[in-house]
């Protein structure tokens, strides 16, 4: 028996199986016992829902299950990848000869171990699925709570101002804590606003976003408000970004002092909101004025938007998210609403002027909606629903927040699509490439521009109801979603993958035309090749590359090829029916580049077409006329058809010079200087290669004698010019000889009243 277990441990090491723990286990029991203990504790937090607990410990316990839910996701793939090296194993050691009793036991070992793993895969799932649906009720648990304490009445304001006379106006004992829950929140803002600071101050990177953005770009805006500021106003600004953030990064040293931590808050997030309120008017103004780069003018409007501002950042800065108040009664409770009516006087009197600032027709619509809204919150706040009037604020200050982040990122897009645009000039610029033809240029950085800005709004929208709570899903399942994606109908779709699969698909698509002219400078151009195989050459490794960035982009994305099999088989059914043309084409196009019957700059004749090959493509050929006019040629018709190509495999052709001259002229000094014509011309091959330049009496015409002259030329490209020039040569040793070149003679006869 020990030789088989040697055996069996072999097998295993072999397929990668953990040999010690795997084996001790097929000895042993079961663990299932701390899988019992584990689904009774899950049990024993579901029977504690019924004891109304508080909504922190509850928390805490969701957070402990989905903590056990990833555990189970790694134990299940952890076993899923052993099961399959024990099959793998099974499968090596079915095929080793020797003792027939000795692999029978080896298999049978290796079998148990198998079902013991798939008992274990088994109660994992069973144990995943239970604590998924605690999960499911603590989430419900969790929105009950919430629900029933938005829509709790406290005291109404009549009473909390009776208690607070009462009491001689004695303050309630208040409760400081100077580190807000949020202070990770807080940190990223300050960390985002110094870096926005830091680089408004630097003039190249200024006069790049003014190159490269538009006026009402948001990011421009925000930083010619910072650089147009005046000098104490701007020194002032930085002083309390960066004291900020110094008294964020070293808490522990203002813990005790929290009217610091708060001073430097309030201020802080005064400066940000009447920063981003005045970019926002800008943004939203006519072109006109946002073109001016003008600041704002207007003592009312900069006393409304001021105002506002600052009563919205002590709002922040004393929310309940701040711990800064623990009770809502007597002084505390009544300062808190006269905050809070404040603020919403504030509102109304900013609104109006944002909306005379940006559109003032625009006033008279949401003048009475917004005023209802007002006092509707206003009179929830005096009877008592604290609750629900601080969602109602929270919410909206994180929808404005959400929209203005979106905003910028929005804009940002468009300046970041400028600079890879240009940085893609310059690197072509620097290796000397030739940029590609306008009307061929794939808009790469505008079709990742289009996919970016919708994912931004697609992003807004979600995260705007989430706060709502229209949407059940937490912050941790949208990131899950976004890294992992979702199944739909076996595709994962994750916004990840897809991102980045649209970031390749741009950085590579112009980058294969770039790289095929670097491979033609510097490869190909001292290789020892033909222009034609050149030119298929680059051809063909083009469309090979296209093929690879488009499998690449799908794999990136997350598609499978194996689930393109359906619409391969439409597309086979396609063919079939209506694409026969599109295939033929396509294999003609194959064997035009590789056979090469015609090349680019082939003079030839197809049909009644004659011109120059400009292009051929794996779809068409593109033939230039001689008057500069392009035919579109499908290549089916350059295989099946007859095609005339008058540079085939040399450069040289025959020529014919047809001349008349008059009758009685000397025939045979005629034919000497038309010969001597040939002899002098350069272009006229004379090394005997080919047939000699001959002269023939062609015929006796009605004014003329009419005599050929065939050469045969070098180039057969300058046909033309070679004609032009030996007509004026002809013409010039005739007259010198005397010999006249007639034309037709008519005599007209005109006759009066029938008489000649």
């Amino acid at each position: 028996m020990k030789h088989i277990k040697y055996l069996v441990l072999l097998g295993m090491f072999l397929c990668g199986v953990p040999l010690v723990n795997a084996y001790a286990d097929a000895a042993g029991t079961p663990g299932s016992i701390a899988e019992t203990e584990q689904r009774q504790a899950i049990q024993l937090i579901l029977d504690n829902l019924a004891t109304d607990p508080e909504i922190d410990a509850v928390l805490q316990n969701r957070q402990q299950i989905k903590n056990d839910i990833a555990g189970y996701n790694q134990k299940i793939t952890q076993i899923q990848k052993e099961i399959g090296q024990l099959d793998q194993a099974l499968a090596g050691i079915g095929d080793k000869n020797g003792e027939k009793s000795v692999v029978n036991q080896a298999l049978s070992e290796l079998v148990a171990l198998k079902q013991q793993k798939e008992l274990e895969l088994v109660e994992l799932r069973l144990l995943m699925m239970t604590a998924e649906e605690a999960l499911k009720q603590l989430n419900h648990y969790i929105e009950r709570q919430k629900t029933r304490e938005t829509f709790f009445q406290e005291k109404p304001l009549w009473r909390i101002l009776a208690e607070a006379q009462a009491a001689h106006y004695a303050p309630d004992r208040q409760t400081y804590t100077a580190a807000p829950k949020s202070q990770q929140t807080v940190l990223f803002l300050i960390v985002v606003t110094s870096l926005i600071f830091g680089l408004s101050c630097m003039p190249k990177v200024l006069n790049l976003i003014k190159a490269y953005s538009s006026p009402c770009n948001m990011v421009h805006i925000f930083m010619l408000l910072i650089t147009q500021a005046r000098v104490i106003s701007k020194f002032f600004l930085g002083f309390v970004i960066f004291s900020t953030l110094f008294i964020s990064l070293t808490f522990f040293m203002f813990s005790g002092h929290p009217p610091i931590v708060m001073g430097s808050l309030i201020l802080y997030f005064y400066l940000v909101l009447r920063l981003l309120l005045q970019a926002l008017i800008y943004r939203f103004r006519s072109a006109s004025a946002t073109s001016s780069n003008q600041p704002l003018s207007g003592a009312q409007g900069n006393v409304n938007l001021y105002a506002f501002s600052l009563i919205s950042a002590v709002v922040i800065v004393f929310s309940s998210d701040y711990n800064i108040y623990q009770t809502s009664t007597g002084i505390a409770g009544a300062l808190s609403s006269l905050l809070y009516f404040a603020w919403l006087l504030s509102l109304f009197m900013f609104s109006r002027y944002f909306c005379s600032s940006v559109q003032p027709a625009f006033w008279r619509y949401v003048k009475l909606p917004l005023l209802i809204a007002v006092l509707f919150l206003a009179g929830l706040e005096c009877f008592g629903f604290r609750n629900l009037t601080d969602y109602v604020i929270v919410t909206t200050g994180y929808t404005f927040s959400i929209f203005a982040l979106a905003l910028i990122f929005y804009d940002s897009i468009d300046l970041l699509m400028e600079s890879f645009r240009a940085s893609k000039d310059m690197v072509v610029n620097r290796f000397s490439l030739t940029p590609v033809e306008e009307k061929r240029r794939v808009k790469t950085h505008k079709i990742l521009g289009i996919g970016l800005k919708l994912y931004v709004v697609v992003s807004a929208i979600i995260l705007v109801l989430h706060q709502w709570n229209i949407t059940d899903t937490d912050n941790e399942k949208l990131f899950k979603f976004f890294l992992e994606g979702a199944d739909f109908s076996g595709f994962i779709i994750s916004p990840a993958r897809i991102t980045l699969a649209l970031l390749l698909f741009v950085l590579s698509w112009p980058a294969i035309e770039y790289f095929k002219q670097f491979i033609d400078r510097s490869w190909l151009a001292s290789a020892d090749m033909t222009k034609s195989a050149r030119d298929t050459f680059l051809t063909v490794s083009g469309y090979v590359g296209y093929a690879v960035v488009i499998l690449l982009t799908l794999g990136v994305a997350g598609i499978k090829l194996t689930g393109l099999t359906v619409i391969i088989g439409a597309l086979s059914v396609g063919i079939g029916f209506g694409l026969q043309n599109v295939v033929n084409n396509f294999i003609s196009g194959l064997i035009l580049m590789f056979e090469r019957p015609i090349k680019k700059g082939d003079w030839i004749v197809v049909g009644t077409t004659e011109g120059y090959v400009k292009k051929i493509s794996i779809r068409s050929t593109i033939v230039q006329t001689f008057d500069r006019s392009d035919v579109i040629v499908p290549n089916s018709e350059l295989i099946a058809n007859q095609v005339t190509n008058m540079m085939f495999d040399d450069q040289r052709g025959r020529l014919r010079v047809s001349v008349g001259v008059a009758y009685g002229s000397n025939t045979e000094l005629v034919k000497r200087l038309l010969l001597e014509v040939a002899h002098s011309h350069n272009q006229v091959i004379m090394d005997g290669s080919t047939p000699e330049p001959r002269v023939y009496f062609q015929a006796f015409g009605d004014s003329s004698l009419n005599f050929d002259l065939l050469v045969h030329l070098k180039d057969v490209d300058l046909r033309i010019v070679v004609r032009s020039e030996m007509h004026m040569a002809i013409d010039k040793i005739f007259r010198e000889h005397d010999i006249v070149i007639p034309f037709p003679q008519r005599d007209v006869h005109m006759k009066h009243n029938g008489v000649a």
